[in-house]
C-alpha cells in the first residue's frame, strides 16, 4: 500500500504490517479473549481503499460488549494511523463468540 510518493521513490507498508498492528491493538483492550481466525482474511480485514478494517473478536464473559468494541475501534484507529500514517476512516468490529470460564453453566448448556 502506498503511503506517500516521496521525492526519492514510493513508500509502501505491507498489508501484513497493518494486520499485525490491528491485531495487537485489539488484544490490548481489556475484555478481548482472542482474535477469531476468520479475521486473517485480508479481503475481509480491509476494503479496496484500505481505509476500513474489520476485525473479528471473541469477548471474555463479564465484559460489556459495546464498551469493548468501542475501545477496540479507538485503539486500532490510533495505532494504525500513528504507526503508518495511513488514514483509517472506520474500524468495524464483529463479536463472533464469548469465552466463559471453564466449567461455567453457560459453557455446559
Amino acid at each position: 500500500m502506498d503511503i506517500e510518493k516521496a521525492k526519492k521513490g514510493t513508500l509502501r507498508v505491507s498489508q501484513n504490517v497493518i494486520i499485525t498492528i490491528t491485531k495487537n491493538a485489539a488484544l490490548e483492550v481489556e475484555g478481548v479473549s482472542r482474535i477469531a481466525v476468520r479475521s486473517l482474511d485480508i479481503m475481509k480485514l480491509f476494503s479496496s481503499k484500505l481505509d476500513n478494517s474489520l476485525i473479528n473478536i471473541v469477548v471474555l464473559s463479564g465484559y460489556n460488549v459495546m464498551s469493548v468494541c468501542e475501545q477496540i475501534q479507538e485503539k486500532v484507529k490510533s495505532a494504525v494511523q500513528s504507526m503508518t500514517g495511513v488514514t483509517v476512516s472506520k474500524v468495524n468490529v464483529s463479536v463472533v463468540d464469548v469465552d466463559f470460564p471453564a466449567g461455567s453453566a453457560e459453557e455446559n448448556s
